[in-house]
């Protein structure tokens, strides 16, 4: 478990790499019954302009807090997370996953740690930025 005191501001977190495997991704599909075309049929999704099918976001959501999650060993500390899709994620993209401390402050007798987030893939394009602000121990 990491401690506020140990918290340097500046600090990058170790990243996360995942490739967009495309029969996980079908799996996913199947899982959650998707409907909108533009994530499964990619006939459809370049007819509109992706160059292949696009990840659905809800898919790729989770792997953003990657870092943070191995790092600070303990899901319930993230209070706060938000993130905003620049660019397509498409199948087979590699995405690393990257997480950087920007503030550390208490407030009402509560540790606090705001971090910026952002997904970059195999050509250094980042594609999702977000960020998230934690509770940790003293």
């Amino acid at each position: 478990m990491v401690s506020w005191k140990s918290v340097k501001i500046g600090e990058e977190l170790a990243p996360f790499t995942f490739k967009m495997d495309s029969m996980q991704y079908k799996k996913y599909n199947k899982l959650v019954t998707e409907v909108n075309p533009l994530h499964f049929d990619e006939k459809f999704a370049k007819k509109l302009g992706y160059k292949a099918i696009v990840v659905a976001g809800v898919f790729s959501c989770g792997f953003l807090l990657r870092p943070l999650l191995n790092w600070v060993k303990d899901p319930t500390a993230i209070k706060k997370f938000q993130m905003h899709f620049i660019d397509p994620v498409y199948i087979e993209d590699t995405l690393t996953h990257h997480a950087k401390i920007t503030k550390k402050y208490q407030k009402e007798g509560q540790n606090l740690v705001e971090c910026d987030l952002w997904a970059e893939n195999q050509v250094k394009e980042i594609v999702t930025t977000g960020s998230a602000l934690l509770l940790l121990q003293p």
